[in-house]
C-alpha cells in the first residue's frame, strides 16, 4: 500500500488512482478519476497489515455503511464501497480548497487571526453537521481541524467518520482504549468511559477556541501531558489571547469545553443556536456571557481585508447593552408594508409610544378644527380620521406616507412592498378604494402567495422564488438577486420569519433575523426554528453594518401551512 505501488494504477479495474492526499496509522487517501461518471473523486485505502485483521475490516465497512447514509451539505458523500482482492476501500467525493488545519496555520505565519464571522459560520455549519448525524445514531469521535475542509466556495466540510461510533452497536476498542487525537479530545473520551454526542461537542468547542484564539486551548510536550490537561485544568480566558472577542462567543466555548458533560450543550443544536445567536450581535440564549471590563475594542467583530482590520459588525460588551426588545415569537406580527423612501419609526415601537403619537394626533385635530382646516392630516374625512392606515406590531395603525410610484413594485403579494391603500395618491385615499391587484399586508390567516415571475423594481432587490422542505427538516430557499450578489463582507442577505417586523429584521434591530453572504440555496432555518405564528420566510437586502434596505425583497409561504 506505499504510494509507488498505486499511483499510476487501476483500482478495481475502474478508479486510476492519480496522487497520495495524505495518510495515517489506519488508512491512505488517494485523488484518483472515476472514468464511469466522469468525475474526480477521494479513495481511503485501509493498510495492507490491518487488511486480514477481520476486525478492524468490520470496523471499515461500518463506516462506509454508516457515512453512506448521510445526505447534508456539510458532510462529505460516499460514492461507493468495495475490495480488490485484499485492498479495501471507500470512495467520497473530492472536495477541492484546504483544510481548516491549513488555513489556520498559514493565518498563523502571517500573524493573522480567521476573521470572527468567518469562524462563526464555521463552527455554526459544522454543528449543524454533527446534529444531523447524531440525530442518526453516530458519533464523529475525531473532530478536529485537519478533519475539516473549506471548498472553493469558503463552504465547510465535515470528513473522516473512520473511528465513527455506532450508538448501541459492537464495541470497537478494548475496555479502556483511546481512539481520537489527544490535542481536541474530551475528558471522557481520556478516561475511556462511555461516549456520546457531547464528546463531539467538545472537541468542536477545541476547535473554535483554535479558530478564535489561533491556537488551542492545550499544548503540551507530550501526549499524556496533554490529555491531562484536558481533564483537570481550566480552560485559558480568550480575552487575554484576543481582545476583540464577543462575550457570548467567550460564553458558547466555555460551555462546550466545561469537564463535565452534563454542564455542556445537551445537542449540537443548541449550541448552533447560540452561535447563531452572536452571528446576529445577540446574546447566545444558553450560554451565560461573563461579566468583564470591555477590553480595547470589544463589542465588535474585526475583519481581516486587504491586510487591514475593518470593523464589520458592533456586538456589545456585556449583556445589559444587547437590544432588551426581542419581537415575541409567540404573538403572530405582519411583516409591515412601508414604501420605499420611509424610514423606520420609533413610535411603532410599543403601545406606550402609541398612546403619546395618539395623544399628539388628538391635540393636532383639536387645533384643526378650531382652525377650520380638517385637510391638514392628508386626505381625512371630515371628522378628521385619516384613511390611508397601516397596520403595525403592537396593534396599533400608522398614517401611511403613500407615493403613487410604489406601484412599480413587484406584484407577488408578499412582497415586501407599500399597503393596499399605498397605490393611491395622499389626494386620492379618501376616496379610492383598493383593488383585487393591490398588495396585502400579510396575515396568519390570510397567507399571500408569491409570484416569482412579477416585475422587479430597479436598484437592489432579493426574491424568493420558492421553499421546500429536506429530509432533514432544514427549509431549502430557492432565491435570486439583482443588481448585486450578496458576499460577507459587504451587502447581503437577511432572512426571517414574517413575525419580525422590517425594522428588527437588521440593526439596531432586535430580531431574530440571519445573515447570509451565500451560496445559493439559503439553508440555515429549520422547522425547529420556525415560530408558532409564522406564515411565511422573508428577506431583504442589507448593507455591510447589517441594517437592511427597506421593501428591497419579499416574502414566501413556508411549506406544511
Amino acid at each position: 500500500m506505499s504510494q509507488p505501488t498505486w499511483i499510476g494504477q487501476t483500482l478495481n479495474g475502474r478508479y486510476r488512482i492519480e496522487e497520495l492526499l495524505g495518510q495515517g496509522g489506519m488508512s491512505a487517501v488517494y485523488k484518483a478519476t472515476d472514468p464511469n461518471l466522469r468525475r474526480v473523486v477521494a479513495i481511503k485505502l485501509i493498510h495492507s497489515h490491518l487488511s486480514n485483521n477481520p476486525n478492524f475490516v468490520r470496523r471499515f465497512e461500518e463506516e462506509a455503511a454508516a457515512v453512506a447514509q448521510l445526505r447534508h451539505p456539510n458532510i462529505v458523500q460516499v460514492f461507493d464501497f468495495n475490495h480488490d482482492g485484499e485492498t479495501y476501500y471507500i470512495v467520497f467525493e473530492f472536495v477541492p480548497g484546504e483544510t481548516l488545519q491549513a488555513r489556520l496555520a498559514r493565518l498563523s505565519k502571517n500573524g493573522r487571526t480567521l476573521p470572527l464571522n468567518e469562524t462563526l459560520q464555521i463552527a455554526a455549519s459544522m454543528g449543524d453537521a454533527l446534529d444531523y448525524a447524531h440525530k442518526r445514531g453516530l458519533v464523529h469521535r475525531d473532530i478536529k481541524p485537519a478533519n475539516i475542509m473549506l471548498n472553493v466556495h469558503n463552504e465547510a466540510i465535515l470528513t473522516d467518520f473512520g473511528i465513527v461510533k455506532i450508538t448501541g452497536g459492537t464495541q470497537h476498542t478494548a475496555t479502556g482504549a483511546v481512539l481520537g487525537t489527544a490535542q481536541y479530545m474530551s475528558p471522557e473520551q481520556i478516561r475511556g468511559t462511555t461516549i456520546d454526542a457531547r464528546s463531539d461537542i467538545y472537541s468542536l468547542g477545541v476547535a473554535l477556541f483554535e479558530m478564535v484564539g489561533g491556537r488551542p486551548p492545550f499544548t503540551a510536550d507530550s501526549a499524556m501531558s496533554l490529555m491531562m490537561m484536558h481533564v483537570t485544568d481550566p480552560v485559558p480566558d480568550l480575552h487575554n489571547i484576543r481582545p476583540d472577542t464577543p462575550p457570548g462567543l467567550v460564553a458558547i466555548i466555555e460551555k462546550a469545553l466545561a469537564k463535565d458533560p452534563a454542564q455542556r450543550y445537551q445537542s449540537a443544536a443548541q449550541m448552533v443556536g447560540d452561535l447563531r445567536q452572536v452571528q446576529m450581535g445577540q446574546p447566545p440564549r444558553t450560554a451565560v456571557a461573563p461579566a468583564a471590563v470591555a477590553p480595547p475594542n470589544a463589542g465588535r467583530t474585526m475583519v481581516e481585508d486587504g491586510g487591514r482590520t475593518v470593523v464589520e459588525t458592533a456586538v456589545p460588551v456585556t449583556p445589559p447593552s444587547y437590544p432588551t426588545e426581542v419581537v415575541p415569537f409567540e404573538t403572530p406580527q405582519p411583516v409591515p408594508m412601508r414604501p420605499a423612501a420611509a424610514n423606520p419609526s420609533p413610535a411603532k415601537t410599543g403601545n406606550r409610544n402609541w398612546m403619546i403619537a395618539g395623544g399628539v394626533v388628538g391635540v393636532l385635530i383639536i387645533i384643526a378644527a378650531i382652525l377650520g382646516f380638517s385637510g391638514v392630516f392628508g386626505g381625512g374625512d371630515k371628522d378628521g380620521t385619516p384613511v390611508a392606515t397601516q397596520q403595525v406590531a403592537g396593534g396599533g395603525t400608522a398614517v401611511a406616507a403613500v407615493d403613487s410610484t410604489a406601484t412599480t413594485r413587484p406584484q407577488a403579494t408578499a412582497t415586501l412592498a407599500p399597503t393596499a391603500a399605498a397605490t393611491a395618491t395622499p389626494e386620492s385615499t379618501a376616496t379610492t378604494e383598493p383593488t383585487a391587484t393591490n398588495t396585502a399586508v400579510p396575515s396568519p390567516t390570510n397567507p399571500p402567495t408569491a409570484t416569482p415571475t412579477a416585475t422587479v423594481p430597479p436598484g437592489l432587490f432579493v426574491r424568493i422564488n420558492g421553499i421546500t422542505l429536506n429530509e432533514s427538516g432544514a427549509y431549502v430557499v430557492d432565491y435570486e438577486t439583482f443588481e448585486f450578489t450578496e458576499q460577507l463582507p459587504g451587502v447581503h442577505i437577511h432572512f426571517f420569519f414574517n413575525t419580525v417586523t422590517q425594522e428588527n429584521a437588521g440593526m439596531p434591530g432586535s430580531g431574530p433575523w440571519i445573515l447570509y453572504g451565500g451560496p445559493r440555496p439559503f439553508t440555515q432555518y429549520t422547522v425547529n426554528d420556525r415560530p408558532a405564528t409564522a406564515t411565511q420566510m422573508c428577506a431583504l437586502v442589507a448593507n455591510a453594518d447589517h441594517s437592511v434596505q427597506y421593501n428591497t425583497g419579499n416574502c414566501f409561504d413556508l411549506p406544511g401551512g
